[in-house]
Parts: C-alpha cells; sequence; structure tokens
C-alpha cells in the first residue's frame, strides 16, 4: 500500500470529479430555482436521468461485448459535451420557467443522464485494466474526494451564494482529463485476446451474489430517499446531513486502507457491511416517524460503502476474465439504478397512501430483510457444498476435485529449499510500468516478476485462452514455470500465500493436471 500510495496520481482518482456531478445533479434542487424548485421536478430530474444513464450503459456494453477494442475506437468527446449542456439545460429551465420549463428539464436530464452513462462505463473499463492491488486502493481515495467536492459544493452554494452550475461545469472537463490520461497508460497484466458472451457470461456469473445484494440495498436507497424528499418538502434538506456522514465514513475507509499497509479484501468487507445494513432496516423502521431524515443518514452512508465495494469487485472481475470494465460494469450499474428506481416509485406510492404509512415502510423492510437473509442462506450452503466436495473426508478418485487439490498442496509445501535461496540469484525484470512492484510490509521491495520476452508472454496468453484461466489465474504461471515458491508467488503478486494455493489449485483443475511438475511440462510442451 505505501507503493501504491507514492505512485497514485490525481488522474489515478479523476472518477471522483465525474461522481461528484453527479451526485449533485441528482440532488437536483441545487440546480433548480423558481417554479422548478418542487420536489415532484426535482424527483423528475433524477429519474429521468437514471433512465438515460441506464440506456447508455447497456446499449454501449451490448455494442463492445464481441469486440472489447470498440471502447477505445469511440468518440470519448461527447461524454463532457453532454453532461454540460445537460446540467445549463436543467440550470435555465428554472430561470425561464412557464411553457419550456418541463422541455428544458427533461432535455437537460437525458443528456446528463447519457454523458454520466458513458463516464461510468469508461471509468469501469479503465479500473478494469489495473490491477486490483490499485484499484482497491484508488476507489476509497476517489470517494472520499467525491465525497469532499461534493460538500464543498454544497456549502458554497447554500451559504457562500456561488452559482452551482459555474463549480459544475468543470467537474466533467477535469474528470475527461484524468480519463483520457488513464487511457494512455499501459494496461496491467494482459489484456482480453477477444471478446464474447461466454467470457462475460463466466464474468457475471462470477457475482451474482453481488448482484442480488446490489439489487435489494439499491432498492431500498431509493425507497428511503425518497420517502425523506417528500417528508421533509425539499431534496436539499435531506442531504444536508447525509454529506457530512458520507465524508466521515469515506474518510475512515481510507484509513482503514492505510492502517492496513496491505490489500483489503473487499469481498470480505461485503460480507460484512450486508448483514450490518440488514440488522439497521430489521430497527429503523420503527424509528421512521420520529426522525427520518436519521434513516436516510444512515442508508447513504451504508449504501456510500457498498458503492465503493461493488465497483471494487467489479473492476477486480474485469481484470480477472479480461473482459471489458463497460460490460460488466455497465450490467451491474444499470441493474443497480433500475432497482433504485423501483425503490423510488414504491416511496413514492407511500406519500400517496393516508393516514400514517409506518406499516407499509415496515412490510417493504421486511420483504427486502427476508431476500437478503435467503440470499446469504444460498451463498453458505453453496460454501458448505463446494466444501464438501473438495475437502478432506470426502473419497475420491484420481484425479477427483479432493485428489488434485492434495496435489496442489502438496506441490507448493514441498518446495525444495534451493528455489528459496537461488530466488536472488536468477535474472528478474523490474517492476514495470504495467504493474506496480511488489513491496513487502516494512516498505522494501519484494520478488520482482520474471522477465518475459514477447514470445513467452504469447505463451502463457495462448495457455490462459485455452483453458479458461482468469487473469490473476495467468499471472501465476510465469513464477510457476521457473519452480518459484507460494511465499515468493504471494510477495510479487501482492496477495497472501493462500490466494496462491487457490490459484494453483484453480489451474490443476482447469487443465486436468496434478501436480506442479505437470504444469511446467505442459508449459514447456506450448513452448
Amino acid at each position: 500500500m505505501r507503493m501504491v500510495w507514492k505512485t497514485m496520481r490525481l488522474r489515478h482518482v479523476g472518477m471522483a470529479f465525474f461522481w461528484a456531478c453527479s451526485m449533485l445533479t441528482f440532488r437536483s434542487s441545487i440546480l433548480l430555482s423558481g417554479t422548478a424548485d418542487t420536489p415532484e421536478y426535482e424527483s423528475l430530474v433524477v429519474i429521468v436521468s437514471f433512465v438515460a444513464n441506464m440506456t447508455a450503459m447497456l446499449a454501449v456494453a451490448a455494442w463492445v461485448e464481441n469486440d472489447p477494442v470498440r471502447i477505445d475506437r469511440m468518440p470519448s468527446w461527447p461524454m463532457p459535451v453532454l453532461v454540460i449542456a445537460g446540467l445549463l439545460l436543467v440550470f435555465a429551465a428554472g430561470r425561464v420557467g412557464g411553457a419550456a420549463l418541463l422541455p428544458l428539464l427533461l432535455g437537460g436530464a437525458v443528456l446528463a443522464g447519457v454523458g454520466y452513462g458513458f463516464f461510468w462505463g469508461s471509468w469501469a473499463d479503465c479500473y478494469g485494466r489495473m490491477h486490483p492491488a490499485r484499484t482497491s486502493f484508488y476507489l476509497p481515495v476517489a470517494f472520499l474526494l467525491t465525497a469532499a467536492l461534493f460538500l464543498a459544493v454544497s456549502l458554497a452554494t447554500e451559504y457562500l451564494g456561488v452559482p452551482a452550475i459555474a463549480l459544475m461545469v468543470p467537474l466533467p472537463l477535469a474528470a475527461y482529463a484524468c480519463l483520457l490520461r488513464c487511457r494512455a497508460e499501459k494496461p496491467d497484466g494482459r489484456a482480453a485476446a477477444s471478446g464474447g458472451s461466454k467470457r462475460s457470461l463466466a464474468a457475471l456469473g462470477s457475482l451474482v451474489s453481488l448482484i442480488v445484494a446490489s439489487l435489494v440495498l439499491s432498492c431500498l436507497f431509493g425507497f428511503v430517499w425518497e420517502l425523506t424528499v417528500f417528508s421533509v418538502g425539499s431534496v436539499n434538506e435531506a442531504h444536508l446531513a447525509p454529506l457530512v456522514a458520507n465524508l466521515v465514513v469515506a474518510a475512515a475507509l481510507v484509513g482503514l486502507v492505510l492502517y492496513a499497509r496491505t490489500r483489503i479484501n473487499l469481498d470480505m468487507a461485503y460480507r460484512v457491511i450486508v448483514p450490518v445494513i440488514v440488522v439497521l432496516f430489521a430497527v429503523l423502521p420503527f424509528f421512521w416517524e420520529t426522525n427520518p431524515v436519521a434513516l436516510n443518514i444512515i442508508m447513504s452512508a451504508s449504501y456510500g460503502l457498498f458503492d465503493v465495494i461493488i465497483w471494487s469487485l467489479v473492476v477486480a472481475c474485469s481484470y480477472d476474465f479480461a473482459v471489458s470494465g463497460y460490460i460488466v460494469g455497465g450490467i451491474v450499474r444499470s441493474l443497480s439504478v433500475l432497482l433504485r428506481l423501483i425503490g423510488m416509485g414504491i416511496g413514492f406510492l407511500i406519500t400517496l397512501v393516508p393516514g400514517k404509512p409506518s406499516a407499509l415502510i415496515v412490510g417493504v423492510s421486511i420483504g427486502a430483510l427476508y431476500v437478503l437473509v435467503m440470499l446469504g442462506l444460498f451463498n453458505a450452503l453453496r460454501r458448505k457444498r463446494r466444501l464438501t466436495s473438495t475437502g478432506g473426508g470426502v473419497e475420491e478418485a484420481d484425479g477427483g476435485p479432493a485428489a488434485i487439490e492434495g496435489e496442489a498442496e502438496r506441490a507448493i509445501e514441498q518446495e525444495p529449499a534451493a528455489d528459496l535461496a537461488s530466488e536472488a540469484d536468477e535474472p528478474v525484470a523490474s517492476a514495470a510500468a504495467s504493474k506496480p512492484a511488489a513491496h513487502a510490509a516494512d516498505g522494501t521491495q519484494a520478488a520482482a516478476p520474471p522477465a518475459e520476452d514477447d514470445a513467452d508472454q504469447a505463451l502463457f496468453a495462448a495457455i490462459a485462452e485455452d483453458y479458461g484461466l482468469t487473469r490473476r489465474e495467468a499471472e501465476v504461471l510465469p513464477y510457476l514455470a521457473r519452480g518459484r515458491s507460494a511465499k515468493v508467488i504471494a510477495e510479487a503478486l501482492f496477495v497472501s500465500e493462500s490466494t496462491v494455493r487457490t490459484h494453483i489449485r484453480r489451474i490443476l483443475e482447469k487443465t486436468d493436471l496434478h501436480s506442479k511438475q505437470q504444469v511446467i511440462d505442459l508449459i514447456e510442451k506450448y513452448g
């Protein structure tokens, strides 16, 4: 983490500029005035922007699926142009009023939403080309910068009288400049050799539980947001306190990453935060009538943290399966937006019910909790079944999962001592710009990746393509070819030894081999 922190540049967290701008747009009261500054028009801007956002992401994801290189050929200048044009139209709608109000409002919301959709997909694709050791740090920092920009613009507009449009227009331009700089960098690892539905479906299949949890929580977030807006009568008042809460959560997350001094396993964080949100929603609806803004504060902070986890896992999945982040990120984000809209619709309908809606709020919360609990049980049973089928105590024929895993463990455990002793004497390449150098916990440089020429890269890429290895599994191949130990591989790839063992076990399973030596023989055969 110390190395990643030192090599980080502002362009690596440039997503924060457009992220803050999109959040400010969805808090549309900051742009609206006069007759347009009502909860109904504010909600209309959010809904139309979300629909346009979702449509743009799905359309581009379908377009680049079979040809990932298309994303590089697609012109990128419309992104900031569409966003800025949309912001200006929404801003003008409140000033013009009259019959032009609704057309300007709808047109601005559509343009801004499409521009944000292109931005989301482009940044997902950009981060999907970076090693997860980098993105697991960059995304929390981007979230912190987003929260700081969001709060700064809101306070400057409300207390200093600075026009919001003047502060928001530079944000998409800054995000665009950072995006171009990031795209110019050499990708980490090996890019996808080809696209196709099979690869994309495999990547999405690995995120099924994340997608379901994201759908439920997005629906709850939209539900609570809409109820809060109509309860207090203003988007501005509904968002003021959550702004500070998001900033505190973002700072705490970045502090945790720096304190850990290693790559945080955000998959574990995801498994922790979902039960926490489940508990909150089991309790908080009973306090809805006393303080609805408090519920929105907790939900906004929780969802902000969950959003970072979603994007970290999405871009890591894109990297692992060597698919465009535009496909994985676009689909996951679009589904999340769709359920947020559904949640907002449910919240709006509840506000139309005469009398106290507490029972309905509790009913929606219980339904969401039921889905999340069932999802947790499903994952627990699936993990248990997987352990039962591959763990000890299960008799398998030679070559079965248990036998393969046992061979993998023995192959790693029985490393000759000479391998470790001779590591420093063998030629290795210095950390290339395409991949950050590995560093030990004390900040000293760990083993660098083995030197590879173009022929070696083509060889390992061919094996990975033929046997369906993920990108991080393919990264282990050069080390296996040179007989590296699990400890050395773990230090070089920023992961734990147990993760390396898992990668090797999966390589053995996919290649239908039973030992490390057989993998080396396979590599030599390909050579």
